[in-house]
Order: C-alpha cells, then sequence, then structure tokens
C-alpha cells in the first residue's frame, strides 16, 4: 500500500507543518487555471505580435520565415516541459529565478532572477509606450503625435496598471483575459479574412531554397522567441493558485499551444498576402482596417505592460522576503497583495518612456537598449532553467535519461540562439548591446556583494512556499 493510501486509511494527523510559510500575507489558494493562463498568454501578447512581426520576420528570412516559427514553437515547448519539472514540485512567485537557485545555487539562481527582472520590466516598457504611441497616433489621425499626448497616455495607463496590481490577483488576470480575448478574436478573423482574400495562397509557406541562410533562420528565430517569451510568468502565480503542481504546468503547456497556433495562423496569413500581392506587407493593407489593427496592437501591447508587471511584482516579493531586495517589496495589503511592490514597479515602468521623451528622446532610443535587454534576459534565464533541472532533479533522485535528453535539446537550442543573436546584435545595434550586457553585470555584481555581506541572505535564496496547518483538510492538528 502506498504511503498515501496508507496515510488516508490511519487518518495520522500531521503535527509538522506549522503555521505560515516563507510567503506570509500572501493570499494563497484562492487563484484559479484560467488565471494562470490569462496570465502566461497576456505576456506573449500574441495578437500584437502577430500583426507586427511577420511581415518583419519575412524581411529576415524570406520563405524560411514559417520555419522560423515552427522552431521556435517546438523550442519554446521544450522549455516549457523544462519548466513544468520544477513547476510540479515547487510553488514559488520567483518562478525561474527559485528554480535555477534550486538547482544550480545561490549565483546561478542571482543571475537568472536579474536577467528575468530585466526581461520583464524591459518589454512592461516597450509595451507601454508603444501600445499609448499607437493610441495617440488614432487620437490625431495617424500624424505623428505630440510628445505631450503620448506622455498623457503612459502616465495614464501606467496608473491604470499600478491600481490593477495593487488591487489583487485575479482582478488583473481576468483584465487580462478580457483584453486578450478580444484581441485575439479580432486578430484571427482578420487573418481569416485575409487568408479569403487572398484565395488561400500558401506557396510561400513552402521554403524556397534560395532563400537559405542559417544566420538568417537562427536570426529569425531569436526574432520569433520575442513573441513567445513571458508565456512562463504563470509560474508565478503558484503560492497563489489552488493546486498548483497541477494548475500552473498545464497553464504554461496551454499557454505555449495556444500562442503558437494563432502566431502559425497569422504567419501564414501575412506569407498569403505576400504570395499574392507583393506590394502588400501588412494584414492591413489588404483588409483596409487600419485603425482596427491600431487599436488591436495598443490593446494587446497594454495587456502584456500588465501582465509583465504583475510578473515583475511577484518576483521581487521573492527576493524581498528572501532579503536580496527591501523588505518593502515583501509587504502585503490587507487584500494579500504585494500592492507597494507592485505600485513600485509600474511607477519606474512609466516613468522611464516618459523621461526619455520628457527629454526631447524617442521610444526607438528607449529600445535600442530595451529591446537586447529583454532578449538576453528571458533567454539567459530559460537556459539557467534548463541547465539547473537535471541537476536538482539527479539531487532528489528522480532524473532519468529521458527527463535530461529533454533539458539538454532545449538548452542546446538557446544557447544557439542566443550566440548568433548577440553577434547579430553586436553588429548593428553595439551600443544597446553593451548598455544591456553592463547593466545586467552590474546588477549581478551588486547583488553578489549583498549575498557576499550577508549570509543569512545567501542560505535564504531560493525559498518557496510550502503547504502549513491550515492546508489540511481537518485545518490545525489539535494538541
Amino acid at each position: 500500500m502506498s504511503a498515501l493510501a496508507d496515510a488516508i486509511r490511519e487518518a495520522r494527523p500531521r503535527n509538522d507543518l506549522g503555521g505560515s510559510s516563507p510567503f506570509a500575507g500572501l493570499r494563497r489558494r484562492h487563484a484559479r487555471t484560467v488565471d494562470v493562463v490569462a496570465q502566461s498568454v497576456a505576456a506573449t501578447a500574441p495578437a500584437g505580435v502577430l500583426l507586427i512581426h511577420p511581415a518583419a520576420a519575412y524581411a529576415r528570412s524570406g520563405s524560411f520565415a514559417f520555419v522560423d516559427i515552427a522552431i521556435t514553437i517546438t523550442l519554446v515547448v521544450g522549455v516549457a516541459l523544462v519548466i513544468g519539472t520544477f513547476a510540479r514540485r515547487i510553488a514559488s512567485t520567483g518562478s525561474l529565478y527559485t528554480f535555477a537557485a534550486r538547482g544550480l545555487g545561490t549565483h546561478a539562481g542571482l543571475v537568472a532572477g536579474i536577467a528575468l527582472s530585466l526581461g520583464y520590466l524591459a518589454i512592461a516598457m516597450n509595451t507601454l509606450s508603444s501600445g499609448s504611441t499607437r493610441l495617440a497616433q488614432l487620437l490625431v489621425g495617424g500624424a505623428e503625435p505630440p510628445s505631450w499626448l503620448v506622455i498623457a497616455l503612459i502616465v495614464g495607463f501606467g496608473g491604470v496598471i499600478a491600481f490593477v496590481v495593487a488591487r489583487g490577483l485575479r482582478m488583473s488576470t481576468r483584465m487580462l483575459l478580457v483584453l486578450e480575448s478580444v484581441a485575439v478574436i479580432a486578430v484571427l478573423a482578420l487573418s481569416i479574412a485575409a487568408l479569403n482574400l487572398t484565395e488561400w495562397d500558401l506557396g510561400l509557406l513552402v521554403p524556397d531554397p534560395s532563400d537559405f541562410s542559417l544566420e538568417a533562420i537562427i536570426t529569425g528565430v531569436a526574432f520569433a522567441l520575442i513573441g513567445f517569451v513571458g508565456f512562463e510568468s504563470g509560474a508565478a502565480l503558484g503560492p497563489e493558485t489552488r493546486r498548483p503542481f497541477a494548475a500552473v504546468p498545464r497553464a504554461i503547456l496551454v499557454s505555449v499551444g495556444a500562442t503558437g497556433l494563432i502566431m502559425l495562423v497569422g504567419t501564414a496569413a501575412q506569407l498569403s498576402i505576400v504570395a499574392e500581392r507583393p506590394g502588400a506587407a501588412s494584414l492591413s493593407s489588404v483588409t483596409g482596417l487600419t485603425w482596427l489593427i491600431d487599436v488591436i496592437v495598443a490593446i494587446s501591447f497594454l495587456a502584456c505592460a500588465l501582465a509583465m508587471t504583475n510578473a515583475a511584482t511577484r518576483l521581487a516579493f521573492a527576493m524581498s522576503r528572501e532579503g536580496l531586495l527591501p523588505m518593502a517589496l515583501g509587504r502585503v495589503s490587507r487584500r494579500g497583495v504585494p500592492a507597494a511592490g507592485g505600485v513600485l514597479l509600474a511607477t519606474l515602468v512609466t516613468a522611464v518612456p516618459v523621461l526619455i521623451l520628457a527629454l526631447g528622446g524617442s521610444r526607438q532610443d528607449m529600445r535600442i537598449v530595451t529591446s537586447p535587454a529583454s532578449i538576453l534576459g528571458f533567454v539567459l534565464a530559460y537556459a539557467l532553467v534548463c541547465a539547473a533541472a537535471p541537476v536538482f532533479l539527479a539531487r532528489i533522485g528522480e532524473l532519468t535519461i529521458r527527463v535530461a535528453v529533454l533539458c539538454m535539446l532545449p538548452l542546446a537550442g538557446l544557447l544557439v540562439v542566443l550566440g548568433f543573436y548577440l553577434a547579430a546584435t553586436l553588429r548593428d545595434n553595439p551600443t544597446g548591446l553593451l548598455w544591456a550586457i553592463g547593466l545586467l553585470a552590474a546588477l549581478v555584481a551588486a547583488g553578489s556583494v549583498r549575498l557576499a555581506r550577508h549570509p543569512a541572505v545567501a542560505a535564504r535564496i531560493g525559498v518557496h512556499d510550502w503547504p502549513i496547518d491550515t492546508d489540511c483538510l481537518d485545518g490545525p492538528a489539535r494538541g
């Protein structure tokens, strides 16, 4: 008889669980699987990415653009399966940061956490700025909007993000679900309409050997990966989710599958447009619904900014509870929400683009740094988790050859993509890449100094949620 069946038969009470977890005060076990899916899908912004990336992917890889998407989906599914090996065993708001620390140790976890933080915040800034700019263009009739209008919209939407994150998890995820669902349904309808208008000409889905270029394909995969980063953010909701060890891995795979399907349909529509009408470059040029497409992109990007800020807030909460970040980021409100941390990070996400525009810069000036910072941060964090998984599983006696191969394949793919991306970016945008690497290195150095000076903090790195006595069916054990 299994230990579980034996415990049920004998009804042995547990009196060793304790009354609190490291995430005491956080409202635990109230979110559902749909909330985790909403968080993960919104973070990838599939509707907004779909309306922008396929044309750029075709410009990079030609008829191999569809192959780029297929390779990227395969790579992301592999990473999602690796993340699932941790998510079925560990629940933490630190997500990949905690997973890497549990597998590879304190300093590897620190690098993963800082890289992931940069990724979340960089994309939140990009999408908040981009969504606000598109709405500003609509308000002025498609002309270049004045900076004051874009700044006003960024501040307004930044305030909404801060309010929603501070109000609670379910409010933010349900809002994300509605916004992204509307955007995805609309963009899929536009894609199907475009395919009908081009009579489903899918000839460009078959690669032309003359377009083959290994560098272009791998760089295209790195570019396509932008459309998927953030899918893992649902893992940060583990402690707040009912049945997290089942819900989180399932939700991450669902979000990857949904995003992948949307990207495949959209890319097919884009390539059919190019094949049928070589002068047409986008869905708007075929459907004539430029204003609607701008609204969809803006909604999707603003939902993404909210999702990324939400994930960054949870990550900062875990680091604060460990003592790595200031205590303010680990405090919770009466609603059981890290509200102060959410407001502070939303303020940061809002302040950077506002400051750049106020000083006479442009959104592109910010993207010079934030774009390489986001790709570098996410790919590095994913690679560290893939490397950490077999070490972690070996330590707990659950490593198998199948799982080791499952971890090593996406790790190899990520390292290849990262190498080609760094080489291409060093050639095309050396200033932005050096700033991104310098920022990452400076933050890692600062974190390492704190760990060296405070051994107690280093000992707490990798904290995760655990059951407490109120989680038992019969409540706390009675003496």
